[in-house]
């Protein structure tokens, strides 16, 4: 049902929002590459995608799985020692140590921004050969836009 409703969204010229996150309970790393996979699959060239982990914020139910399971302490724990950075790990609820999932996220976001420099180098490239080889008057100035 998701897939039909990003396709028909694309379909109808409108930017799906996509936002990815890895680190649900016991949550393979092999969840990473499908992510990216499906983000590629799916890429309007619109924005830069990215995976982030996921973040157990206060008053959510993976919060309270967190303190239950004693990876957090409280709110205030959460906000003062865990959420430094909501690209950073708050809480590994995996299998996987931090570092395997750093390391993982790293490869996989790579792989995102390299897509899409090369999508918006191949767009500047078209303009510029527009300019110069079609003598196009409308340019007014290198856009990626």
């Amino acid at each position: 049902m998701i897939t039909a409703g990003i396709e028909n969204t694309l379909a109808m010229g409108i930017s799906p929002g996509l936002n990815i996150i890895y680190g649900n309970i016991n949550e393979p790393l092999q969840a990473i590459n499908d992510a990216v996979e499906f983000l590629l699959k799916y890429d309007d060239h619109s924005q830069l995608r990215t995976l982030r982990p996921v973040t157990p914020y206060p008053g959510s139910e993976l919060f309270d799985i967190a303190v239950s399971k004693g990876l957090l302490r409280d709110t205030e724990d959460f906000y003062e020692n865990k959420h430094l950075n909501s690209d950073l790990l708050a809480v590994n609820f995996t299998q996987h140590g931090d570092e395997d999932i750093y390391q993982a996220l790293y490869l996989a976001n790579m792989k995102l921004i390299e897509a899409y420099i090369e999508n918006i180098k191949v767009k500047i490239q078209k303009i510029c050969e527009d300019l110069y080889f079609k003598k196009d008057k409308q340019f007014r100035g290198f856009r990626h836009t």
